[in-house]
């Protein structure tokens, strides 16, 4: 082999290891920690509600506030969501707010994505009978009204459903969605 040969061929293998290098470190630098853990779901039966202290156990209800330092707070009821939401001194320190959909079980969901249906056939954990149905989904939004019928409401109106019934005092802040 001649020196051109031995020099071209280095180049090559140079070039291939670093473009490796650069492709996993960016493989693995790409999620933040928040997007990591928006991305997991709550674990039924172990994890612990940040607004009450209890156990979360029932599926199809639940939701996840991940602030901007990654800390990840899970709930069991949309109501506990909003209230510990509405008790936040510091809303612009909120990533995402997310809520279980009813109807797919443990998949969480954007709060503006959902509309929330207010029915007494169907209690939730807390006891405001909220459930989250897929805002998108009118063909399941309709069957789950048929099966327990009741207004449905928009986030805004959660939060003040929560304020008024919970008693809670809203701090100043945005209350708009946050994904």
């Amino acid at each position: 082999m001649n020196f051109f040969n031995t020099k071209i061929i280095t180049i090559i293998l140079t070039a291939g290891l670093v473009w490796l290098a650069t492709g996993c470190a960016e493989k693995t630098t790409e999620r933040t920690s928040a997007d990591t853990a928006a991305v997991e779901q709550i674990s039924y039966g172990s994890d612990i509600c940040a607004f009450t202290g209890d156990l979360i156990e029932t599926e199809r209800y639940g939701g996840r506030i991940v602030m901007n330092d990654g800390t990840v707070l899970n709930f069991m009821s949309v109501e506990c969501v909003a209230g510990y939401y509405l008790k936040l001194d510091d809303k612009s320190a909120v990533h995402s707010i997310k809520i279980t959909d009813f109807v797919h079980g443990k998949k969480l969901m954007p709060v503006d994505e959902l509309a929330y249906l207010k029915s007494h056939l169907r209690p939730s954990p807390n006891g405001m009978f909220l459930s989250a149905v897929d805002a998108s989904n009118k063909k399941m939004k309709t069957f789950v009204y048929d099966a327990y019928p009741g207004p449905y409401l928009q986030w805004d109106e959660v939060l003040e459903l929560v304020s008024e019934e919970w008693e809670i005092e809203k701090n100043s802040g945005d209350l708009t969605a946050t994904n």
